[in-house]
Parts: structure tokens; C-alpha cells; sequence
């Protein structure tokens, strides 16, 4: 039967009796019900897991041992930074999740020319908290090692500039004549670029093509844009990622 699973600090690890408060320590207690010297598999965010025991348990505290680490092995091997233009109402929220399943390492929100307008200052520092606690809960259901870097919204410039340490780079634009094609030599590093709902504005495509990026369709229809980016995550693992080979599955 496999362990509950729950995220700890790095920093935390280290000391002589590292704590999980908060949320986790009610759920631990009041819900799982889970006693002193049961025990839990914990992540930090970094690839690494530990195999853990309760000392002590309360609503507001769970103490803990550590018994062993181990490395995840369910990681992609190339690092996939998504730039993702902002979309309207809660579809941002709702697409972290997902892709954090599907193994991103890095989002990156930023405004396109054609984005609605959304919150900002204090209301985007909530939904950066919201997007950074989303990652964290389908960490610890999808069994992954790594939290995804969740960076803060910016403009597509920065986006561009951001793209200079990937070896791979794709706009995915629904008026390209060009389908998704599978690179001919291995990528390491690959950014996508995702718009909104209204699309790339021209200049935007310009640009992009200027920094290095190859434009990619996804088909004869017209897709929603969260439809399209799941699609092209998904495109991605399987033909530069792990969803086309079968891997061991991590061991505890």
C-alpha cells in the first residue's frame, strides 16, 4: 500500500526533528487520523523523497523522523518552460494543474497584446499564490519530485529574452502553415509560447521568429486556448519528453 505523501521544506529536512504544520498537520490528525509512529512519504520540491515516521501528532503539528531519501525517477529529461499568455476568468488556475501532471518545469504568465485585461498588484500576488499551491497539490498527487518554478507575470519581451538558454523554441499559432514536427536532434531545453484567447498579433509572431522561434499549428480546428495548450504539452512529451517510452516506475 503506498504511503500518504506530503511536501516539506528543504530546509526543514535538515533539522533534528523536521515539522508539517498547517493544513497538512489537520489533515494528517483529523482526517487520515494518522498516529505516533506510522509512516509518511514526504517530497521537498527538489526531486528528492524521504521515507518518514510520525513522533508526535496534533492538529497544529506533526513531528517527524526521517528513515531513508530516495531520487524521483518520474521527471521528463528535457525541461519545458510554457509561456502562457493570459486567459480570462479562472482558466489560468485551471490550467496548472494539468500541466503540472504533464511535467512541466517552468510557467511563465505573461500579457500578450490580446489579453484581456486581469488583476494586478495585490490581486495578482493572491493568484501567484493560488497558481504556487496548486503546483504543490498535484505534486503530491502525480508523484512527481519537482515543484514547477511559478514566475510572476510579465510581458512577452521578457518572454524572449527568456528563451536565449533553451535549444528548442515553438509558437504555437493557429494561422502557421506549419505543423508540429517532430526535431531531428535531441533538445535539452525547449520553451513553448502559448496566446490568448483572441490569438498572436502579427508583430508578436514577427518577433518571435526574429528570437528564434519556429511556429507550429495543431490541426484543422480551431481550438480553445486552454484545449490548445494542453495539446501542446502533450505533443511535446510524447515526441521530445517520456509519455512515448515506458519507464520504471519510482521506487520507495
Amino acid at each position: 500500500m503506498a504511503l500518504r505523501r506530503f511536501y516539506i521544506a528543504p530546509e526543514m529536512i535538515h533539522q533534528h526533528q523536521p515539522e508539517i504544520t498547517g493544513s497538512d498537520a489537520k489533515h494528517i490528525s483529523r482526517v487520515l487520523r494518522l498516529k505516533p509512529d506510522d509512516a509518511i512519504e514526504l517530497f521537498d520540491g527538489t526531486g528528492q523523497g524521504y521515507r518518514a515516521r510520525i513522533i508526535c501528532v496534533s492538529s497544529e503539528i506533526v513531528k517527524l523522523t526521517i528513515e531513508s531519501s530516495f531520487a524521483f525517477l518520474s521527471e521528463s529529461p528535457v525541461h519545458i518552460t510554457l509561456a502562457q499568455a493570459m486567459l480570462k476568468d479562472r482558466k489560468m488556475d485551471d490550467l496548472i494543474r494539468p500541466l503540472t501532471e504533464l511535467g512541466i518545469d517552468c510557467w511563465m504568465p505573461f500579457y500578450a497584446s490580446r489579453s484581456v485585461p486581469s488583476p494586478k498588484g495585490k490581486g495578482l500576488h493572491k493568484r501567484l499564490a493560488r497558481w504556487e499551491k496548486i503546483a504543490v497539490e498535484a505534486v503530491k498527487q502525480c508523484r512527481r519530485g519537482h515543484i514547477p518554478d511559478i514566475l510572476p507575470v510579465n510581458d512577452f519581451n521578457a518572454v524572449l529574452a527568456a528563451s536565449a538558454t533553451c535549444d528548442g523554441r515553438l509558437l504555437f499559432w493557429e494561422d502557421t502553415n506549419h505543423a508540429f514536427a517532430i526535431p531531428r536532434q535531441a533538445v535539452k531545453r525547449v520553451m513553448l509560447i502559448l496566446g490568448p484567447e483572441g490569438g498572436f498579433a502579427p508583430l508578436e509572431v514577427q518577433q518571435a521568429k526574429d528570437h528564434g522561434f519556429l511556429t507550429a499549428g495543431l490541426g484543422p480546428r480551431i481550438l480553445r486556448a486552454e484545449t490548445a495548450t494542453l495539446a501542446a504539452i502533450t505533443l511535446v512529451q510524447y515526441c521530445m519528453g517520456d509519455m512515448g517510452n515506458a519507464l520504471p516506475r519510482n521506487q520507495a
